[in-house]
């Protein structure tokens, strides 16, 4: 009925030459209803590719992606989970254009739960491996022990996620704090930027070992390490010689480490028997 009262008034309103008219009456007939609300917005008359831009508009500046809980890398605190927000576009459209005249409506969202939440992390009190080994050495090799121990403490590794030692602890420079000291190239002993940071990755090596988890990378020193027995030592060098892992399991784990005393300690707790819900 709306169609044939539009054609004839298109019809009348051309005869006249009055397509400003024309436009306004399809509008009222075509487009949303009088005194519609969205929010604050008046929406009456726009069509619907005009509703949806706006709704777009609108909806872009409320939406959020969600934010798993996390481990604060220097207090080893929780730094809880955020929900994000989305929109079903489709379906507000469609409810503003066929909204009864006078109506007013509210933009609702739809909550998005992270996958990795606090309570998750709260759960992570398992002691899966535990490893330490002798702090030996000059102040410049138990500095760069020091700075990649901070690296990798209170790192989270997701189920299936693979671990590499290069990537989170990143290059080792001057620049960054890392010093002087004797690394093994060969079958020498010569100084380098970094030296000693394989005892730690050496302790991760053995305290993933204890915990189960998958090796997915690692190489032996080419003469033995005073800290630790032959074989069992992981050497790194950046960027190509890494020390790499995989959580297997169906829950998330946390590596822990840091200098105890005259121990280089890391630790690797999680969930025994559980995975997220």
């Amino acid at each position: 009925m709306r169609k044939i009262i539009a054609v004839g008034l298109l019809l009348s309103t051309l005869g006249f030459g009055l397509p400003t008219v024309y436009r306004t009456v399809h509008r009222r007939f075509f487009g949303v209803r009088s005194e519609v609300y969205l929010e604050q917005q008046i929406m009456e008359y726009y069509y619907e590719n005009e509703v949806r831009v706006i709704v777009e508009q609108m909806a872009r500046a409320r939406m959020r992606p969600p934010k798993n809980a996390t481990i604060d890398k220097a207090t080893g605190e929780i730094v809880p989970h955020q929900n994000g927000l989305y929109f079903d576009l489709d379906a507000i459209v469609d409810s503003v254009v066929n909204a009864p005249a006078k109506s007013s409506m509210q933009l609702s969202g739809i909550e998005v739960v992270p996958f990795l939440r606090t309570e998750h992390i709260e759960e992570l009190t398992d002691l899966l491996g535990d490893f330490s080994t002798p702090l030996l050495g000059s102040p410049a090799r138990v500095q760069n022990i020091r700075l990649s121990l901070a690296a990798i403490n209170n790192t989270i590794v997701l189920p299936g996620e693979v671990f590499s030692f290069n990537e989170v602890v990143g290059e080792r420079t001057v620049e960054r704090g890392y010093r002087n000291a004797p690394i093994i190239l060969g079958e020498a002993v010569v100084p380098g930027v970094g030296g000693g940071i394989c005892q730690t990755s050496t302790t991760l090596y053995n305290a993933v070992r204890q915990a189960g988890m998958e090796i997915v990378e690692r190489r032996i020193h080419s003469i033995a390490p005073s800290y630790i027995k032959h074989g069992l030592d992981a050497t790194v060098a950046w960027p190509y010689t890494d020390f790499k892992f995989k959580n297997d399991s169906d829950a998330p784990v946390i590596v822990k480490a840091e200098i105890q005393g005259w121990r280089v300690r890391v630790w690797v707790l999680g969930k025994d028997g559980g995975g997220v819900p």
